[in-house]
């Protein structure tokens, strides 16, 4: 046999050996690769108590945010006027109104603010219910905890850190005008729970 068809022979049988080696990848319905999950990896603040985990999220990410990335009231108005939010959302909107009323009770409150042909109630207090901010942001995902309960859990420690921000509503505020950012969830075509982010008294 010649050098030339010895090397040739080799290239074919190398050729052959990394062939047999590889594994097949599976497509997907638009031709990518499927890359399964890595069993090995870590799940994100798996050690991390949820108080510890509301502050990483919180100031650094959640609260900037909820500052830069909202709509606005007119958007969302126009949408559910037209009855086109059909599926579960939630969002951060910023409003401007007129606060008609602050009801203080002692677990639960709300700010009452007026929009002009409707109001939305802002929930204040110990207690909120809904997971409007945890669902509206882009940085709390479910794949970064390690069970379903530490990702409902998370949204009472988001909702406490909102409350501080905002700061103690007063019944002075009533019949100030006010700019608010909220989280909002809107389902049926109606917004079910609001919490305040962000409460600016007067023309802002």
């Amino acid at each position: 046999m010649s050098f030339k068809n010895l090397f040739h022979s080799l290239g074919l049988l190398l050729s052959l050996c990394l062939l047999t080696a590889c594994t097949v990848t599976d497509l997907d319905e638009n031709g990518n690769p499927i890359i399964p999950k890595d069993p090995n990896a870590v799940v994100g603040y798996e050690h991390l108590s949820l108080s510890e985990v509301a502050d990483m999220l919180w100031a650094p990410k959640v609260l900037p945010e909820a500052k830069t990335d909202f709509v606005s009231w007119y958007h969302i108005k126009s949408q559910l006027d037209a009855q086109q939010i059909t599926e579960k959302t939630s969002a951060f909107v910023r409003f401007n109104g007129v606060i008609d009323a602050v009801e203080l009770g002692k677990h639960r409150g709300v700010i009452r603010l007026n929009l002009g042909d409707r109001s939305v109630d802002l929930q204040v207090g110990r207690i909120i219910k809904g997971n409007a901010i945890r669902d509206a942001s882009k940085f709390v995902l479910f794949d970064d905890f390690k069970n379903q309960i530490r990702f409902a859990q998370i949204s009472r420690e988001l909702n406490k850190r909102a409350m501080t921000t905002t700061g103690t509503p007063e019944e002075s505020w009533v019949g100030q005008k006010a700019t608010v950012i909220a989280a909002i969830t809107i389902s049926d075509n109606r917004i079910r729970d609001a919490v305040p982010i962000q409460v600016n008294l007067g023309d802002q």
